[in-house]
């Protein structure tokens, strides 16, 4: 089983303005990088050769992701902000790119040196293999 350590603002659900105020100079003024989560959500997945985790992470380039293990947890970092001329055209924003951080503890049976990860439409997928046990039958006796 994952143990999730979620690292992100608790600013989930922004205020939705009315369609009367989305160009008012009140709402193009605000400082909006407040009212977003810029933690990408994830499933866990259980499959026959062990997890997948689904990070759904659009508009970032696979060169973004720094993905290591250590210590039975496997970290997820991308250090990527808007640039500062980007920042002072924006007028309206309803998205935004910034760095995080997700952590997930791994299974004891995890096969750390297997883990691999793919890049698809948006998603960041990556492939947690957990070793094979073998569980064998034996009798005990009652002494």
């Amino acid at each position: 089983m994952f143990l999730v350590k979620r690292n992100f603002n608790s600013d989930f659900f922004p205020s939705i303005p009315s369609i009367e105020n989305l160009f008012s100079d009140n709402f193009l003024n605000q400082d909006s990088k407040s009212s977003y989560m810029t933690v990408p959500r994830a499933n866990v997945i259980k499959n026959e050769n062990g997890y997948s985790i689904e990070l759904a992470a659009p508009g970032f380039t696979r060169d973004e992701f720094q993905l290591s293990v250590d210590n039975n947890t496997l970290t997820v970092k991308v250090g990527t902000e808007d640039s500062e001329g980007y920042e002072q055209r924006v007028v309206s924003r309803e998205y935004m790119f910034k760095s995080f951080t997700r952590n997930w503890t791994l299974p004891e049976n995890a096969n750390s040196d297997s883990i691999s990860a793919r890049y698809e439409a948006g998603i960041l997928l990556i492939d947690v293999p957990v070793k094979n046990e073998q569980h064998v039958a034996r009798l005990i006796s009652v002494d």
